[in-house]
């Protein structure tokens, strides 16, 4: 009885399904992007707007680094040879779920957790951009680009919109590492 419940463990740890890595992953992405969210807007935007920026870069590269994870992981999968196809295929439902979570837990964060964080944002955006010497009139540009962004941002819409655009320019970086990611069988002539 024991030996069943080893080999049925073994088997556990295989992927159900082929999508099961990309699940897997999407999710690991999104609620890793809501972790980073997180950490840039309550505390690297405290520490300065440099750090804040620093922070988003971080939020960039991450999960285009888990992407790279998924697509390889996938390969291993299949046998150690993956398609384009296969492999973007992978990588776009990791962008589509874990894009989806940001989206929702922006919306959430704004207007739940931090409700104060446009304020300081643009409080710290100023303070970089007296630093930086900035001529007042392009600073004023600056910050009223911030409050016409901001004002229409929860609007469906827009959302919908902000989202759609995410999901492309990812899946451009997605596709990059799925070029990179790709290993196909050499055909032998017959």
């Amino acid at each position: 009885m024991s030996q069943n419940f080893e080999i049925n463990a073994h088997e556990s740890t295989e992927p159900v399904s082929k999508y099961a890595i990309a699940i897997r992953y999407g999710l690991m992405t999104g609620f890793l992007s809501m972790f980073l969210t997180t950490i840039n807007f309550l505390y690297l935007l405290k520490i300065s707007y440099v750090a804040f920026l620093v922070g988003g870069f971080l939020m960039f590269a991450v999960p285009i680094f888990l992407y790279w994870i998924a697509a390889t992981r996938q390969r291993t999968y299949l046998g150690g040879f993956i398609t384009l196809k296969d492999a973007f295929q992978v990588i776009f439902i990791v962008v589509l779920i874990s894009m989806t979570i940001s989206t929702i837990y922006g919306l959430i964060y704004n207007k739940y957790i931090d409700p104060d964080f446009i304020t300081r944002m643009k409080e710290s955006m100023q303070s970089f951009f007296e630093k930086m010497k900035m001529p007042e009139d392009k600073m004023d540009e600056a910050l009223a680009n911030v409050d016409n962004a901001t004002a229409s941002a929860t609007k469906p819409s827009k959302l919908f919109y902000s989202l759609a655009q995410g999901i492309i320019f990812q899946s451009i970086f997605g596709f990059i590492i799925a070029l990179l990611a790709k290993k196909e069988r050499v055909q032998t002539p017959q």
